[in-house]
């Protein structure tokens, strides 16, 4: 499972925490039809791996999609490491080297780059010693770093890489997960995706925006996200399902028809 640490200290500047009701309505994200026309899993060209969506390696969108998926420019590079006990399948990080290929790199743990000058790179990790970008300013760092893996993954990344050691934190707002992967810890421990969406939006509100309202620039980070969400809400409300017990309640946002019908065939169950 893919998540990360982001129960992060409040900051009086800081927008409110997502609600649960927020969903991606009022984003900016490309018409994602294209990803319902795929049915069957294809042999990536290049590493011969076969996958629906996307390579998992090699960040290549589907020959279905290609030419349909959004493309981003960031304005800050970035690096993932991610643990190498994270399934290259249940990895949301694939989903920004996809849509920001030119930006966006996965490496490894123990393949993780040295970075000659540390001072200018910021860590997206929590702890007293993380700040919020509105509190660092713009030119003093050139790349992002992020951790995909697991809390205890993550950890143990950042505290027993040499590379990692200097480098500074940054922290992002606390927010809501909309991940449907079940995970033991807080609600506010996004998926990797989410997490890099909200540092670049916080980016483009720091320094970008002068003062107006986020534009959704980068909404399109959760491209791929948005569509895995709604595809397992529109499975469950449609086949009448109920979701995992280890999820939290209401996570599948069904209607009270739906609702009414799911008590009452739990009645018959029971």
């Amino acid at each position: 499972m893919s998540e990360t640490p982001v129960e992060l200290r409040e900051s009086k500047k800081r927008p409110a925490p997502a609600s649960e009701s927020s969903t991606f309505d009022d984003l900016k994200i490309q018409d994602d039809s294209i990803l319902h026309k795929h049915s069957d899993r294809e042999t990536c060209p290049d590493c011969k791996k076969s996958a629906m969506y996307f390579c998992y390696r090699c960040f290549k969108p589907s020959t279905i999609s290609e030419g349909h998926i959004p493309q981003l420019e960031l304005p800050i590079p970035m690096d993932v490491i991610k643990h190498e006990q994270e399934l290259d399948g249940k990895s949301t990080a694939a989903h920004a080297a996809v849509i920001a290929p030119h930006n966006v790199k996965i490496y490894n743990w123990q393949s993780i780059p040295q970075y000659e000058n540390p001072e200018e790179v910021l860590l997206l990790f929590p702890g007293h010693d993380a700040h919020t970008l509105e509190e660092i300013p713009k030119g003093s760092f050139k790349k992002f770093v992020v951790i995909d893996g697991t809390w205890k993954q993550a950890s143990k990344i950042v505290r027993l890489s040499p590379q990692l050691q200097n480098v500074r934190k940054v922290t992002i707002a606390p927010r809501k997960t909309l991940f449907w992967r079940y995970q033991s810890l807080s609600e506010n421990y996004l998926a990797t995706i989410e997490a890099i969406y909200y540092l670049y939006r916080e980016y483009a509100e720091a320094y970008e925006m002068n003062g107006k309202p986020y534009d959704g620039r980068y909404d399109n980070l959760l491209f791929y996200f948005r569509y895995f969400y709604n595809l397992i809400q529109s499975k469950y409300k449609k086949e009448n399902k109920k979701y995992t017990h280890r999820q939290r309640e209401g996570y599948i946002q069904y209607d009270d028809s739906v609702d009414a019908k799911v008590d009452e065939n739990k009645s018959v169950d029971a």
